[in-house]
């Protein structure tokens, strides 16, 4: 999963070329994650990744504003661990973030499909934020049933101990976002899962 930040700084035409060169480079799900701007500022950003994802046969989440999920008709709406229950509209599904066995527990009784686990490891997007660190996915993974994708710091060196702790996926800002080529990075991950499944 590309995590791709929607923000006041952000320019959208870089955004789109990020997510394009990363599904080229085999990225098959894109998270719009929205901080600092109220969803109709995202709208035609948000509308593009539609576009773009159909065109890849990949999936789109929207993190975190329900309205804005259903507008463009994504495949998922992503809330944060301490936002209000929600139950989107069939047949989109509900993600959350979550940071303790107690919220994963809570997120897959709300009705959640699957889960960002994390933070795995230190990452350039929250600095000041401990990882809570592999240990916390093997206990989610004991506790819950349904899907985990493993976030935070993860380089394509670090997806084989995320899968082999219980995570079906990883998902990624910085080291796609930041990188010279999205596309090459993307491959590098890919190659990663791939390897795991092996």
């Amino acid at each position: 999963m590309l995590v791709l930040p929607y923000t006041p700084q952000t320019d959208p035409a870089r955004a789109l070329w990020v997510a394009e060169r990363a599904l080229e480079g085999g990225v098959n799900w894109v998270m719009l994650r929205v901080r600092g701007l109220p969803a109709r500022l995202a709208i035609d950003g948000a509308l593009e990744l539609r576009r773009l994802t159909h065109a890849h046969g990949a999936r789109l989440s929207v993190n975190p504003y329900p309205a804005l999920a259903e507008w463009v008709n994504a495949d998922a709406l992503h809330l944060p661990e301490d936002a209000p229950p929600y139950t989107p509209p069939a047949p989109m599904q509900l993600g959350r973030s979550v940071h303790s066995v107690d919220a994963a527990r809570r997120a897959e009784a709300e009705g959640c499909r699957y889960l960002l686990v994390g933070t795995m490891f230190p990452t350039q997007s929250h600095p000041d934020k401990p990882p809570e660190g592999i240990e916390l996915l093997r206990q989610v993974r004991a506790a819950v049933s349904i899907p985990l994708i493993a976030i935070g710091g993860i380089t394509p060196e670090r997806v084989a101990a995320c899968i082999e702790a219980g995570a079906q996926g990883v998902a990624v800002l910085s080291g796609i976002v930041d990188a010279p080529d999205p596309a090459d990075a993307a491959t590098h991950y890919w190659a990663a899962l791939c390897a795991c499944a092996t």
